[in-house]
């Protein structure tokens, strides 16, 4: 028969809620991810364009050539690229906000405060990183 360890209930509370986080933070990362793939044209077209628009201003700081009609052009598609873009991101940036929100309030209150309940001791920023 094995023996169960038995931890205290503020310390298994703790580890629920790092947990609870971490499920969070994967599903955040899970819709990322499908974000990516699922936009992956759009955000090319985006970066095409916006690479076009600074060699053009490239050329004219070089060579003094007026691309004045050509960026403007440019920036035109460039805002219908973006809008594309961001309408085709909103439903995965929805997905996320939730999630966003649950990060942020375990991170700010609810695991400080336990940390606190179960150490005793309030957590501190920190400026270096520990050796290991």
């Amino acid at each position: 028969m094995a023996s169960q360890v038995q931890i205290p209930k503020e310390v298994a509370e703790l580890i629920n809620l790092v947990a609870e986080r971490y499920g969070y933070y994967f599903g955040k990362r899970a819709i990322q991810s499908e974000l990516m793939k699922a936009t992956k044209a759009e955000r090319a077209e985006v970066r095409l364009i916006g690479q076009k628009i600074s060699g053009l201003i490239n050329e004219y700081l070089n060579e003094g050539r007026d691309v004045r009609s050509e960026v403007s052009e440019l920036q035109s598609k460039l805002a219908q690229a973006r809008a594309v873009l961001k309408q085709k991101s909103a439903p995965f940036y929805e997905k996320m906000r939730p999630l966003n929100k649950a990060l942020s309030y375990l991170d700010k209150e609810v695991i400080p405060k336990k940390l606190e309940e179960v150490t005793g001791e309030k957590v501190m920023p920190r400026f270096q990183v520990s050796d290991y």
